[in-house]
């Protein structure tokens, strides 16, 4: 995994800079890289610029260390499900892009009732024309409608499993599918599951798989929030509700066991996709049964179908966040070069000094042109649903 960017808190746009010549020497010297706080200032100062004080929201990017794949925004089935279902005016009322991922996910619970498959189907569309027609399923079956719905409206989504740790006798499987959601507003992923209309926070703050799994092992999940609904109308209770016959269990046990899975359709049983498992000392030595009060040994291992991943972050990738770097320096100039792992990539915008958007033209070379006073660039990257990614600010002073 390669970690680029820094993250930084962006205080203010205070950026007054005074030109003033440049010498060759400090030209010379200038180191190129990825876009930082510290390299900025030397860079500004290579250009020939003063500096007082620099601000920056630089996100942290971090590039998939597994590759996952996804269906593209033009995918003929994601049209047809935007149309078919209308998924726009889903989620027309959204307040902000989170608000619009939680009415998605309150529109699924509504539209789908629990309980044992009454169809055999292969996608959204199919489970939701199904669930129309008064036919039943499980939680997998929510949790790939929510993912193929997601990438229809353009935000990356993957689908989940879970489980508790079993390690006692007639402690049965709990095994759960749900999914996860790529936030441009909270620059991470998200938990969520259509199946119970809930997401899990702590304090105020929304949570991975793995953040809800952390919390477990910590405390048992004391401090976590379960959450249904969609603002102004959620439902707070803390610590997380008992769920099904989990009778002493808090809900966070269930994200003992996790799998990332690389797929989106309901399943492909002529090249099933890998289950990418992270694993960590708490899992060593253990193993993951499936079953009730008769365990047997989880279908991965029995199809060698586990990935162990050790490193989280590279089940964490950022999506569409701006990967900058300084390329080099010229009199009153600041060259950069941005990259950006935005599927479905559409094109790179910029904002000089909080002027309008406008298009990049060629991101292998970007002039930032300095001047007297505040000197301030915003970037973003847009993918073909015109969804952006989180912005990379910087303001010179």
């Amino acid at each position: 995994m390669r970690a680029i960017g820094i993250s930084a808190l962006f205080v203010a746009i205070l950026l007054a800079g005074a030109t003033c010549g440049a010498g060759n020497e400090a030209l010379k010297n200038f180191e190129p890289g990825e876009l930082s706080v510290a390299r900025l200032e030397k860079a500004a100062r290579a250009a020939g610029v003063q500096l007082e004080r620099v601000e920056a929201q630089i996100p942290a990017a971090h590039r998939p260390g597994v590759e996952f794949r996804t269906l593209a925004w033009d995918d003929s089935l994601l049209v047809e499900l935007r149309r078919r279902y209308d998924l726009a005016g889903v989620i027309d009322s959204a307040r902000h892009e989170w608000h619009a991922q939680l009415l998605l996910n309150h529109w699924i619970h509504n539209r789908i009732e629990n309980g044992t498959p009454g169809a055999e189907v292969s996608n959204a569309i199919e489970i939701l024309d199904a669930a129309a027609e008064g036919k039943t399923f499980w939680c997998s079956y929510y949790a790939i409608t929510y993912t193929q719905c997601a990438l229809a409206l353009g935000w990356q989504a993957r689908k989940i499993s879970l489980d508790h740790l079993h390690d006692h006798g007639g402690a049965g499987s709990r095994h759960h599918g749900a999914t996860e959601v790529w936030s441009n507003r909270w620059r991470k992923w998200i938990y969520l599951d259509p199946q119970s209309n809930l997401h899990f926070e702590r304090r105020g703050v929304p949570l991975s798989a793995w953040e809800v799994r952390s919390e477990w092992l910590r405390n048992g999940g004391e401090d976590v929030d379960h959450v249904t609904g969609v603002p102004p109308d959620t439902v707070h209770k803390n610590p997380a509700i008992l769920w099904w016959d989990l009778e002493d269990e808090d809900e966070t046990a269930l994200f003992f066991w996790l799998i990332y899975h690389d797929s989106y359709a309901t399943w492909d049983s002529t090249s099933p996709s890998p289950f990418y498992t992270p694993v960590d000392s708490h899992t060593e030595g253990k193993t993951w049964y499936q079953g009730g009060d008769s365990l047997y040994l989880h279908a991965g291992y029995q199809k060698n179908l586990f990935h162990p991943v050790e490193d989280i972050g590279d089940l964490h990738w950022t999506v569409g966040v701006v990967e900058a770097e300084i390329t080099g320096v010229e009199r009153g100039k600041i060259i950069l070069a941005l990259e950006s792992r935005q599927p479905d990539f559409a094109r790179f915008e910029v904002s000089f000094d909080g002027d309008d958007w406008e298009e990049v033209e060629n991101p292998a070379r970007l002039e930032w042109s300095l001047h007297m006073g505040l000197n301030g660039i915003s970037l973003r990257a847009l993918n073909k649903a015109g969804v952006s990614g989180p912005r990379t600010t910087v303001v010179l002073n």
